[in-house]
């Protein structure tokens, strides 16, 4: 059915103009499909009509005391709000359902996971997640006046692990209107497979083959280490690395990302806890990573994330190998192997006080950096090269090429992803190619702000504005014919921005079609 929306503005607020309004529509026998009426503003969502007739409805409506116009609109105000609140859930990282105050479904963003891929609005969300905990405090809800939020409980759906929050929402009268719930994927690995060895980690970089070398002697010997690189430098290869060229190869790599998970969440998953310790707890306990790994290697991604309680507790167990479960006085003996990475200065971090000194101390006695793309610019062809390898057998032996164009394109770019940022634009490049041929134009870079951000995170600030600059004069050139005419975009003078252009080495394949 074709729609028409109309806005109907007031110069006044009187009684019936409303059924003034509403009057005249019905002598034109036009009925509603929706409406929204506001002080001085009513919304009108109607069958479509003809523009005769409704110049017609208008000039009568001009006769009704306090009608000041109207306007044809795209989105009546609920949908333009409905439309905001969706596109606001879809840029959150979690799995955000909102529901009713009795826990019918309202909204779903498009990062629910895919267990619950068949969730409809107006069903319950207990047919989609059963959790004896959510379904206690929703059911609450009509007898307790104000009972906040439930957090990090663990639920488990399609064999996968997820940190389950809910919120309640108030309105601005503090009326209670229903809850918030997220999910958001807890990401362990508990690994014997996905087996890396040093032969992985390619490049010809001389300061790159320090690193190599570095990680073979610390995989000699039991002390921790610490990898420090930028975001998507390969720092968890170089720790399954380690691993694989150890004494305890045999035995579990275990990695957990301390970024990735809120303190009392992690405080759980490493050391464990006994029953009863909290809300949502697993019924019978559960042990920690660090009693899982017991023999193997612990990886703990991001450390310079990890809440300063928790920095104590891991110095303990790094000096005494032992371990206390929460809610427990029994020490578990411990032996592992800790590699810790970081993309944070963690000397910075001691000095505003977020990062224990004696911790570092301990950590840094085998410190290995891996340098960033940037730092290893020879190194791109033979990682373009190793990463089609790569794909061809991800793709059943299929043949790939790629232009010198495209490989051009791909060393004049800034890499603030680093490896991982460069294994993904190979891939989609693979995708949008024809015939196994990747050309200049099927290599795209994501430039999105939230992106941006990620990429940019650790690194200095001439590194972050020259990255932002530089695609920022990218986009103006692709978006125009000619470098003056992106000049005049940019407004700047024609001499600067060749200045600019040279000065990051942008070339002619890189922007023009």
């Amino acid at each position: 059915m074709e729609i028409r929306r109309i806005k109907i503005i007031f110069h006044i607020n009187r009684p019936h103009l409303t059924f003034d309004i509403l009057s005249i529509l019905k002598k034109y026998d036009v009925y509603i499909v929706s409406m929204e009426v506001y002080s001085n503003v009513i919304y009108l969502k109607l069958p479509y009509i003809s523009d005769n007739t409704l110049q017609k409805i208008e000039e009568e409506w001009k006769d009704v005391y306090g009608f000041d116009h109207m306007e044809n609109v795209d989105v009546m105000a609920f949908e333009e709000k409905d439309i905001e609140l969706r596109g606001v859930l879809n840029l959150m990282r979690e799995g955000v359902v909102i529901l009713s105050v009795k826990g019918i479904v309202e909204y779903f963003n498009n990062k629910v996971p895919v267990a619950l891929r068949d969730i409809k609005v107006g069903s319950s969300i207990f047919d989609f997640i059963e959790n004896e905990n959510l379904k206690n405090f929703i059911e609450m809800s009509g007898e307790v006046s104000n009972f906040g939020t439930m957090r990090n409980v663990e639920i488990e759906l399609d064999s996968k692990n997820y940190l389950l929050n809910v919120d309640s929402l108030y309105s601005e009268d503090r009326i209670f209107s229903g809850f918030l719930l997220t999910l958001k994927e807890i990401t362990l690995d508990y690994s014997f497979d996905n087996y890396i060895t040093f032969e992985d980690l390619v490049g010809e970089d001389e300061k790159f083959k320090e690193s190599i070398e570095k990680a073979k002697n610390a995989s000699k010997v039991e002390s921790p280490v610490l990898l420090v690189g930028g975001s998507g430098t390969g720092k968890e290869m170089f720790a399954r690395a380690i691993h694989s060229n150890s004494d305890r190869s045999t035995k579990a790599f275990v990695g957990i990302n301390c970024a990735a998970m809120p303190e009392e969440l992690l405080e759980s998953e490493l050391f464990g806890y006994e029953s009863g310790s909290f809300i949502g707890a697993n019924g019978n306990g559960k042990r920690g990573i660090l009693e899982i790994a017991d023999g193997g290697t612990v990886f703990l991604d991001e450390i310079g994330e990890m809440n300063y309680h928790i920095q104590s507790r891991l110095l303990k167990i790094i000096e005494e190998m032992e371990a206390v479960p929460r809610n427990s006085s029994e020490e578990v003996p411990l032996d592992i192997r800790i590699i810790a990475a970081t993309s944070k200065d963690l000397e910075k971090l001691i000095e505003e006080k977020k990062f224990r000194v004696d911790l570092f101390y301990k950590l840094n006695i085998l410190k290995i950096e891996i340098p960033t793309i940037r730092e290893r610019p020879k190194d791109i062809e033979v990682l373009i090269e190793y990463f089609l390898k790569v794909l061809s057998k991800r793709y059943g032996d299929k043949k790939i090429e790629i232009s010198q164009g495209a490989i051009d394109k791909m060393k004049s770019y800034c890499w603030p992803g680093n490896i991982r940022e460069m294994q993904n634009v190979l891939e989609k490049a693979l995708v949008l190619s024809d015939g196994g041929v990747i050309e200049s134009e099927n290599i795209t870079f994501d430039t999105s702000e939230v992106y941006n951000r990620e990429m940019t995170e650790g690194a200095d600030l001439n590194s972050a504005v020259s990255y932002f600059e530089r695609n920022f004069i990218l986009k103006a050139l692709r978006n125009n014919s000619s470098i003056r005419a992106a000049a005049k975009e940019l407004n700047v003078t024609h001499t600067l921005l060749l200045n600019r252009i040279k000065k990051y080495e942008i070339r002619d394949e890189d922007w023009k079609k």
